[in-house]
């Protein structure tokens, strides 16, 4: 059976607004990733007498707790959303 020239503009349609969702959402999740700032983060360690050193010091939970401070005292930039990059 030939197709009618009306189910092809709709399907041709429906085909374009699954595409212009999907890109949308893909644009929207792009936009919206956190983006980390640079932020320098110093670390000192007073040893008294024969204490081992801790090779493992500082840690991954050291380093975000001074990065959660420093962001607190103004030292830091607060993490911002890609879309705010562009608007810069």
């Amino acid at each position: 059976m030939i197709p009618q020239r009306g189910d092809t503009t709709q399907q041709l349609l429906a085909v374009a607004w699954l595409v212009l969702s999907l890109t949308a959402v893909g644009v929207e999740r792009y936009a919206t990733q956190t983006l980390p700032t640079e932020c320098i983060v110093a670390f000192s360690r007073i040893t008294v007498g024969n204490e081992p050193r801790d090779e493992q010091w500082p840690d991954e939970a050291t380093f975000d707790r001074a990065y959660l401070q420093a962001q607190e005292v103004g030292g830091c930039e607060r993490p911002r959303k890609r879309w705010e990059e562009w608007l810069d």
